[in-house]
């Protein structure tokens, strides 16, 4: 009985309000902590939950050290650690910041640029030369990709050409346009792998460089694809797919309809183009690849 009234006078006598206040209390901060820490767990690229952890536990050790006047600081700058976890998280800075979309002025675009840069592609292809491309449209790739022959000139035959059979091309190597009509870059390369190192080492340059594009597909609105002198038909990855054997009329259509959408149809764009793909991908099963 003594136990009971222990108990009855805990949880419902004077002091029961207080209790009740404490459990919300540390109810609701675990909550945070426990979704801050698995929303900071997600970014793969940077380890900030590791960060965030040794952070708390100095700040716990230094209170209970009675280290009062750093236990003092880390408390007043925890909104501020707070902040540099958010701007550091990847996601976000892939996602939110608008610093990270192209925002290029208006400008007459070549409407043929991607006959242009097929029908250079194809003359490379003769020449025995695998190509590996991709296509930027909203999202930067900045991030991901890195040429050491940064140009950002317009798509010109000629001018494909000639840096195809230049000595500084890598056919290994990645060449960057965007869907205005432009050549960022040649001999592109990732600037992290976002595999692992083991799981890359002895592959060749197109399965490394599919199983890449798979992934940032995934996360942005780019488009690759690749052709060989073996195969003479393109690989295109969209949206984390990967669709084979697309011939060039195809992939020339595929592109233009790419180009030509808004980013606000972002979403119905992709499930337009998987569409596409699947429809040309069916119709080359059965009409045999004309030569060009």
């Amino acid at each position: 009985m003594e136990f009971l009234d222990l108990v009855k006078e805990h949880f419902f006598g004077y002091n029961s309000f207080f209790y009740l206040r404490n459990i919300i209390e540390v109810t609701f901060f675990t909550i945070i902590i426990y979704y801050f820490s698995k929303w900071l767990s997600s970014d793969k690229k940077k380890n900030l939950l590791l960060y965030f952890y040794s952070y708390s536990f100095i700040l716990l050790a230094a209170h209970y050290l009675q280290l009062t006047t750093i236990s003092y600081f880390l408390f007043l700058f925890s909104p501020v650690a707070v902040m540099l976890f958010i701007l550091f998280h990847q996601t976000t800075l892939q996602k939110n910041f608008i610093t990270l979309k192209n925002i290029v002025p208006e400008k007459i675009v070549q409407s043929d640029w991607p006959q242009e840069i097929i029908r250079s592609f194809l003359f490379a292809l003769n020449n025995n030369k695998t190509i590996y491309c991709a296509i930027e449209k909203n999202d930067n790739l900045f991030d991901y990709i890195k040429s050491p022959l940064i140009l950002n000139a317009d798509i010109e035959h000629d001018l494909i050409n000639i840096l195809h059979e230049s000595d500084t091309f890598n056919q290994n190597k990645i060449i960057w346009i965007n869907t205005h009509g432009q050549i960022i870059g040649i001999n592109g390369s990732w600037t992290g792998s976002f595999l692992e190192n083991s799981a890359v080492e002895s592959q060749d340059a197109g399965i490394i460089f599919k199983k890449h594009a798979v992934l940032l597909s995934a996360k942005t609105d780019a488009l690759f694809f690749s052709i060989t002198p073996m195969q003479r038909k393109f690989d295109v990855i969209f949206k984390g797919d990967v669709f084979n054997n697309i011939n060039s009329d195809s992939i020339i259509n595929i592109i233009k309809k790419y180009a030509k959408s808004k980013s606000n149809e972002k979403t119905n764009l992709s499930e337009k183009l998987k569409e596409e793909f699947l429809n040309e991908r069916t119709n080359n099963s059965f009409k045999p690849h004309q030569k060009q």
